[in-house]
């Protein structure tokens, strides 16, 4: 197995998937393995082609039907003891950024953001607007590594918002936190989604700027909600 700056772009992409929507878990014969559940089918294959540039151990992805929802669910597997008992030491079990990751190069610190956002950043559109359609990018989580990833994006130079906090839903939960991140510069830094929906809204706001931040029209009585990803 790869592992480290050595094994470059992939494993950094892999150690911020981890930290955001992926798990490790156990096999039927209790063997520790990688998972990830996803409703996007390029992000389940992004995460598969990075495991085959770290491991040998067959990667299995399968598409699932989820009651109360009109999108399926992809499910990846990865049956690597090793790759995933590493996942979990280097992490202290989901629980910190390594502080090699300081260590390392930009295009290094980019690919685990791009981790990271994959899994729980967001892109929205807001069409409440007759003239403009409004776009906001932001990184929302419960973990306690959150401020160690808001100095992570200073240090490669995305700019964002400040910090804020939110209200656990139910009492005895975790504080959600949030930042708004600067579109522009996340597309400026080489940072890119790998799941279409949403980098697809980011080229829309890069190749028309005029038309999502000057001119902000009038709401639209009969669209009142966000559209977010």
């Amino acid at each position: 197995m790869k592992i480290g700056q050595s094994a470059g772009k992939s494993y950094a992409y892999i150690l911020g998937v981890y930290l955001g929507d992926g798990c490790v878990t156990h096999s039927g014969d209790g063997y520790p393995l990688f998972r990830l559940n996803t409703i996007d089918e390029d992000f389940a294959l992004a995460v598969k082609k990075a495991l085959n540039d770290l491991v040998d151990n067959p990667v299995s992805i399968s598409c699932h039907a989820v009651k109360k929802s009109s999108k399926p669910n992809w499910v990846l597997c990865c049956c690597s003891t090793e790759l995933s008992r590493h996942l979990v030491d280097v992490t202290d079990g989901k629980k910190k950024i390594p502080d090699v990751i300081s260590r390392w190069d930009r295009g290094m610190k980019i690919s685990f953001i791009e981790g990271l956002m994959d899994s729980e950043g967001y892109v929205a559109s807001d069409n409440r607007f007759e003239t403009a359609r409004r776009f906001f990018m932001g990184f929302k989580s419960c973990d306690v590594w959150f401020y160690d990833f808001v100095a992570l994006l200073d240090e490669v130079g995305i700019a964002h918002g400040k910090v804020t906090e939110e209200k656990p839903r139910k009492e005895g939960y975790k504080i959600p936190r949030r930042i708004y991140i600067k579109i522009q510069s996340f597309y400026d830094s080489g940072a890119r989604f790998n799941i279409a929906r949403k980098q697809n809204r980011v080229n829309e706001f890069v190749d028309n700027p005029a038309y999502t931040q000057r001119k902000i029209g009038r709401r639209l009585p009969s669209e009142t909600t966000r559209r977010s990803a």
